[in-house]
């Protein structure tokens, strides 16, 4: 007679228990293998791949893929080499399990600073999160009509490039300390602010507005891609600023001024399309 176990309840094969657990330590074997290799990879061959192209520069590499630094880190941006100082880097393990490298970064300079997630999808879809990026006003003077001065800063929450185009983009400009130069003195402009997103064609949409600043400030700006820019809204200011500041020189260059408004303010249109 067959014998079916206690109170003839069968029960799972010993044999299929077998093979799972087999597989699992397999498994968990490959993993750890992994994390072995690549945690022993030297940081320079990885430096070695990223500087390939000529658009990232680096020097003083040390540590391993897994976790690393460079002393020195540059970028290339239309032909101009831009320093980003002291890199420092740590690889999420289970994003390459994945198959997406996820690592946090952080570069250290003299009154500037990035650090955040960022991530390498399929094809090279770069992912930008929780990201902080500060810098001086002086570091975009040559993109720039007019001399400024102060300090700007720039929070990600989410940009996403594919292709080589935008995707996603939500985040915030802000320009502390501002300043501009007027010819003949430097004007305290107090702060500004932006809200940033992605115009759905692969272009750049913000809201310009001030934050204390003797100059109120309502403006929509539109980047789209690949070239162009549109700059629409309106700018008030009191006539004993506007007189201070010289603001009929320096407005003249891209507002055109309106009625006052009921308090007696003066109002300038922008509207520039380049």
């Amino acid at each position: 007679m067959k014998d079916e176990g206690v109170s003839g309840l069968s029960f799972p094969s010993l044999g299929w228990v077998f093979v799972v657990t087999k597989k699992f330590w397999i498994i968990l074997g490959v993993v750890l293998w992994l994390y072995f290799v690549i945690s022993h990879i030297p940081a320079v061959w990885g430096a070695y791949l990223m500087t390939r192209g000529g658009d990232v520069g680096m020097s003083g590499v040390s540590g391993t893929i897994w976790s690393g630094r460079a002393s020195l880190v540059s970028v290339k941006v239309k032909q101009v080499d831009y320093s980003l100082g002291q890199l420092s880097w740590n690889l999420s393990g289970l994003s390459l399990l994945l198959l997406k490298p996820c690592a946090t970064i952080e570069t250290i300079m003299d009154n500037q600073h990035i650090d955040g997630r960022v991530c390498v999808g399929f094809k090279g879809a770069l992912d930008i999160s929780n990201a902080n990026i500060s810098f001086p006003a002086t570091l975009i003077q040559p993109q720039l009509p007019l001399p400024i001065d102060g300090k700007f800063s720039l929070h990600l929450d989410s940009l996403v490039m594919k292709n080589n185009q935008l995707n996603t983009l939500q985040g915030k400009l802000a320009w502390a300390e501002a300043k501009v130069y007027n010819g003949t003195n430097w004007m305290d402009l107090g702060g500004f602010g932006a809200d940033l997103v992605d115009d759905k064609k692969s272009g750049i949409s913000a809201h310009v507005f001030d934050v204390n600043s003797p100059v109120h400030v309502d403006v929509n700006a539109g980047f789209p891609a690949p070239t162009g820019t549109s700059v629409k809204g309106m700018l008030s200011m009191s006539e004993a600023f506007a007189q201070q500041s010289n603001a009929a020189g320096w407005l003249s260059m891209f507002a055109t001024p309106t009625s006052p408004d009921a308090q007696g303010n003066l109002q300038y249109a922008v509207d520039v399309n380049l």
